[in-house]
């Protein structure tokens, strides 16, 4: 059960309450009714002594106790209800749809057949849920009443389901919960274990509008959807028609509709802004992103309510009249009907072309839908900021037509600004200059003018009303160009609401600040934007940057080693995608220890692309460091370490990407060991942890190719304690490959202990504490601390929990019965 806990809680405190009342839960068909009540019942342990009467109102009524016995026909108690029990309590309220008299139960037989399927020895409340009730008219509440007065007596609880209780009031003893809509989250989790597919975040949003929040409507509506549109591969506005489900659910309310209101809700607006009406245009580009709601336009006070809270029952009123028209009697169509849906057309609402929507939404499954007709300026702007935000080079030739063959500032002002039209000229020029840079870097892996490209960022980004996918492209050319602190303040300025924003441009926002954060070694915040990206569009989970990404991650935060490699289909990816995709990966397998696949990788990389979006400074030093582990001081170095063109000062001019860079130059030093780790780091700089991990880290490693391991052993285990302050607990893993080579064979320190040590062990980890372990020891409580202390010291743990994760993670022989 996912959204119902407040219900939940009514049920079970009515059930097992004391007052001799009787529970009608209320709602619309599909809203969870039975659902509720019989996960409230399961909850309380009520399955041996509840009972469930379905279909009461029908002439073949049964009843079905919750600890599975079987069936229990009641129709010897049914019989047609007189017509005065469907009457309602307001004579001026429209009788409901579907509010037939149907059948009563007799209330003592029922209680007789129930009570022998239950027995008295059942333990536990008794419960008898009465299901099916539909329209509590004011015949069956006083039907209830009664059964309620008699099942009291008999030591029964009632509860019972209804589709629609009318206004007005009812017997004292006879309270209501009604079942409101579920919340857009709670509904999604519905869809997300009914499915079991991964479903977009617009899709969902819309889904739930749609349906109102009925779970059942939305299964549905999603049933019916293509894997293309429930991924967000393929654009879908809405219903082109209501379902059974829906039909169903809506019959009470459409019953009480007189003719007028149903006409209005057939033409009401929100059909239109929806998409509906006419699937060519919309006026809301929101729709169109998925993040913001359908504004409900102005219409008649009750008929805009509805049309707002059940767009599917204005759709239905739609259909009916159509249904009426071709029936032959035109005189009843409503007026101002508009287009009838074009079955030939593909739903996408647009503000311009077709191909702006599909690529605005990230619809890329619809690109084979797409004609050279499309062609737009902003269209251009979109398709070629997408294929530098996803790497792609659409090498099946399927959507080619929409990269233009050019670059000018007749789309290039659409690729940064949100609003191209008041671009000064110097801005215009600079924003040409920096697209023509980017696609040669896509094609080539290589920059002709940095310091130009630098200064063009540096324009563009001072300026107002920039698109977000331009923005992303701008972080990546910035960290790049080792600009980290201008890519952040970049990011920062852009941190507003999503409202009014595209797909696209949400995504490239994530992935914006997902780059940001690797760079600057946050791996969790990496994790955390990949999963928002992933969210709104399954399918970027696909793409290399990300795929890179997501591997980093993984080897920084739980030591865990790449499983892919480069793409054997490279020809699919841009040069930059793949240097960069293998750079990500190399950088993985060094943080897990694996230097030698680290080393091949990242050297892959540089000579692919020579400016990737971690910067030259860190590749390269990562590299050398890769080569130093792998094959010692002798090894040589490749080629991509010592590239042209040079590192500039201003690649190195932050306090990381200085660290990064004195790192690199002490591994590249002809000269012997370095006397202490702090020569690595830059002078009178402060440094992250992240970037003193990494010094650490490779100091170790290249004393240890010099044979140093006295100078080795202290920055290793002093890197060790860092990583997980530094928030890379993944990186103990290398740390721990690192500090095998010192004789430990069984685990980083296990075997220096000795006997008693390794009794306080087995203790500890049992959660014995210091005062129990004194008692077995016959020793002092002070005693088994201090020793303790000298044991975290020796196994390079801090405390009591880091040392279980040691003994889970890598457990000595003689812990586990196998030394």
């Amino acid at each position: 059960m996912h959204g119902r806990d407040r219900e939940l809680r009514l049920v079970e405190a009515f059930v097992t309450g004391l007052d001799p009342t009787t529970l009608v839960v209320s709602g619309l068909s599909g809203i969870g009714k039975s659902t509720t009540v019989l996960a409230a019942l399961h909850r309380i342990g009520a399955q041996a002594s509840a009972v469930r009467v379905v279909r009461s109102c029908a002439s073949r009524p049964y009843a079905q106790a919750l600890s599975g016995r079987p069936h229990l026909d009641l129709s010897a108690y049914s019989a047609p209800a007189p017509a005065s029990a469907l009457v309602g309590s307001a004579p001026a309220e429209p009788a409901p749809l579907g509010s037939a008299p149907g059948h009563e139960l007799d209330v003592a037989g029922l209680l007789d057949a129930v009570g022998s399927a239950v027995g008295p020895e059942s333990a536990g409340p008794r419960i008898l849920f009465v299901d099916d009730l539909d329209v509590l008219s004011a015949g069956r509440a006083a039907w209830l009443q009664q059964l309620g007065d008699l099942a009291y007596e008999r030591g029964w609880r009632i509860l019972a389901a209804a589709r629609h209780v009318p206004v007005g009031p009812l017997p004292d003893d006879v309270e209501v919960l009604d079942l409101g809509p579920l919340d857009a989250p709670s509904l999604r989790l519905v869809l997300d274990a009914a499915l079991r597919t991964p479903l977009a975040a617009d899709v969902a949003e819309r889904l739930h509008w749609w349906s109102s929040g009925n779970p059942r409507i939305a299964l549905e509506l999603a049933d019916a959807l293509s894997p293309g549109q429930r991924r967000g591969g393929e654009h879908w506005p809405g219903p082109d028609a209501v379902g059974p489900v829906a039909r169903r659910t809506f019959q009470v309310l459409l019953g009480g509709l007189d003719d007028t209101a149903r006409s209005r809700l057939a033409n009401h607006p929100v059909l239109a802004a929806a998409g509906v009406l006419d699937r060519t245009v919309d006026d809301s580009a929101q729709w169109s992103v998925g993040l913001g709601t359908i504004s409900v336009p102005p219409g008649p006070g009750d008929v805009n309510r509805l049309a707002a809270r059940y767009p599917l029952l204005a759709l239905l009123c739609r259909e009916q009249a159509r249904e009426t028209a071709d029936a032959g009697s035109p005189e009843d169509e409503p007026a101002d009907a508009g287009p009838a849906p074009d079955g030939d057309r593909p739903a996408f609402p647009v503000a311009a072309t077709l191909a702006e929507v599909i690529l605005n939404g990230l619809h890329l499954d619809a690109v084979d839908g797409l004609s050279s007709g499309e062609r737009e300026p902003r269209a251009a702007a979109r398709a070629v900021g997408l294929t530098l935000l996803s790497g792609a080079t659409w090498a099946d030739d399927r959507a080619r037509w929409w990269t233009p063959a050019t670059v000018s500032r007749e789309w290039t002002d659409h690729l940064w600004w949100s609003g191209a039209t008041a671009v000064e000229p110097a801005q215009s020029a600079a924003g040409e200059r920096a697209a023509a840079a980017l696609i040669q870097l896509e094609r080539t892996g290589c920059l002709a003018d940095p310091a130009g490209l630098r200064t063009d960022l540096e324009v563009i980004g001072s300026t107002r009303r920039l698109d977000w996918v331009g923005v992303c492209l701008q972080v990546r050319a910035r960290l790049l160009l080792g600009d980290a602190a201008g890519a952040r303040r970049l990011l920062d300025g852009e941190s507003g609401t999503s409202s009014g924003r595209t797909v696209a441009e949400v995504v490239a926002r994530h992935l914006a600040a997902a780059r940001v954060a690797m760079f600057e070694g946050c791996a969790a915040d990496v994790r955390q934007c990949l999963a928002r990206v992933t969210d709104l569009r399954p399918s970027v989970a696909d793409w290399l940057p990300v795929q890179g990404l997501r591997a980093a991650a993984a080897a920084m935060l739980d030591g865990r080693a790449p499983t892919s490699s480069v793409p054997l289909s490279a020809e699919a990816w841009s040069t930059r995608a793949l240097g960069e995709f293998a750079v990500d990966l190399g950088a993985a397998h060094l943080a897990v220890g694996q230097a030698e696949r680290a080393a091949e990788l990242l050297a892959l990389g540089l000579e692919q692309c020579q400016w990737p979006y971690r910067g030259r400074v860190q590749a390269r030093a990562d590299l050398v460091e890769a080569v130093l582990a792998s094959r010692g001081v002798h090894g040589e170095l490749p080629r991509a370490a010592l590239a042209d063109p040079p590192i500039e000062p201003a690649e190195r001019g932050g306090a990381d990407t200085g660290a990064a860079y004195a790192r690199l130059q002490a591994m590249l030093a002809a000269a012997g060991t370095r006397d202490d780790v702090e020569d690595w780091l830059p002078a009178s700089r402060l440094v992250s942890p992240w970037q003193r991990l990494r010094s650490l880290v490779a100091y170790g490693r290249y004393c240890l190719a010099h044979g140093d391991r006295a100078a080795s052993e202290p920055a290793l285990t002093e890197g060790r304690v860092l990583a997980r302050l530094a928030g890379t607990p993944g990186w103990r893993k290398a740390i721990d490959a690192c500090l095998a080579g010192f004789g430990t064979s069984d685990g980083p320190g296990w075997a220096r202990l000795s006997g008693n040590d390794r009794e306080f062990v087995r203790l500890a980890l049992r959660g014995v504490t210091n005062a129990r372990i004194a008692e077995a020891a016959y020793v002092s409580e002070r005693t088994v601390a201090n020793r303790l202390r000298q044991i975290y010291v020796l196994l390079r743990v801090r405390d009591r929990k880091e040392l279980m994760e040691l003994a889970e993670v890598d457990p000595p022989g003689w812990l586990t019965g196998n030394g």
